[in-house]
């Protein structure tokens, strides 16, 4: 570290019967280079064991920290609650949100800080991931998102803003390093959706016009499990229900039909939520290529799209 500056980071952990891999989280947090370390755990009626095991092992270590809060709700709420709760309880200069079953590495907090101080007009940043699986064994070394990539080369948050709108691409909120002051600004994330955190929080930050800034490193081991909430077939529904509300919520107020780029994004999403298909088949994969800005971002190199 290059710097006497010593700002307190808080490290807002959100669980929701996690018992099988909140210790490892905790421990990811404890393990920190980085020690000015505020740690909020905030638990969303888990059924399971989670808050027992938060609790015992806070009171074991919580001379770790310059403090530590555990918050608990007698029932699920959704995700974006939970994440609420546990930011407007953080009083550090800087906020790194994490879920109960992805990690730390050890110089995350130093590394976005450091980040940080080389610039000083970034008050949000993302990073990149490494994959791990269930058994916390190695999946990918890094996940390099070229989405994050093409938005953060986005001159201003304006023109961030209105890429996002046409679409709103996976940024991981366990990647997320952000100053409290923005997430206050940004009223924190839409507790209207149960689901989606991530998508509402960053059109709510950009809306503030903040820009989104990109730290070319893995800083978070992000867990891929079928069982994620992300990831379950058993909420597919609920979460194409939530998307296609964010679109008529966030992403339309952006978007002008008269626009042949925003034109296409129409499309684009009525393929996805309201085309029925013809006699069983959909096609999408080819009519997705009727879209004009499928092949704007294919010449951009965004291969994710």
């Amino acid at each position: 570290m290059k710097t006497t500056n010593t700002p307190l980071v808080s490290v807002v952990l959100i669980t929701y019967n996690s018992a099988k891999f909140v210790i490892e989280s905790l421990e990811s947090v404890k393990a920190q280079t980085w020690k000015n370390i505020e740690l909020v755990v905030s638990d969303d009626g888990s059924t399971d064991h989670s808050v027992q095991l938060c609790s015992d092992w806070l009171e074991v270590n919580k001379s770790h920290f310059f403090a530590t809060k555990l918050i608990t709700v007698p029932q699920n709420t959704g995700i974006p609650s939970n994440n609420n709760r546990g930011l407007r309880a953080a009083t550090g200069d800087w906020i790194k949100t994490l879920s109960g079953d992805d990690n730390l590495m050890e110089n995350c907090i130093v590394d976005n800080l450091e980040y940080a101080w080389q610039f000083p007009e970034a008050s949000f940043i993302t990073s990149d991931v490494r994959e791990i699986d269930e058994d916390s064994m190695l999946i990918r070394d890094r996940v390099i998102n070229d989405a994050v990539i093409f938005f953060t080369n986005l001159p201003s948050a304006e023109e961030q803003l209105k890429n996002y709108s046409r679409w709103p691409a996976f940024l991981n909120t366990p990647a997320f390093f952000c100053k409290r002051e923005v997430w206050k600004m940004a009223d924190y994330c839409d507790e209207e959706f149960r689901i989606y955190d991530d998508m509402t929080a960053v059109f709510r930050i950009m809306g503030k016009g903040v820009k989104l800034y990109y730290m070319n490193k893995p800083t978070v081991e992000y867990r891929v499990s079928p069982n994620s909430i992300s990831r379950s077939e058993k909420v597919n529904d609920i979460r194409e229900n939530e998307a296609y509300r964010i679109f008529k919520k966030y992403q339309t107020k952006h978007l002008n039909i008269f626009n042949p780029f925003d034109l296409s994004i129409y499309y684009e999403n009525w393929l996805r939520f309201k085309y029925k298909g013809f006699k069983g088949h959909k096609g999408i994969s080819y009519l997705r290529k009727l879209n004009l800005y499928y092949w704007y971002m294919r010449f951009k190199g965004v291969k994710s799209y």
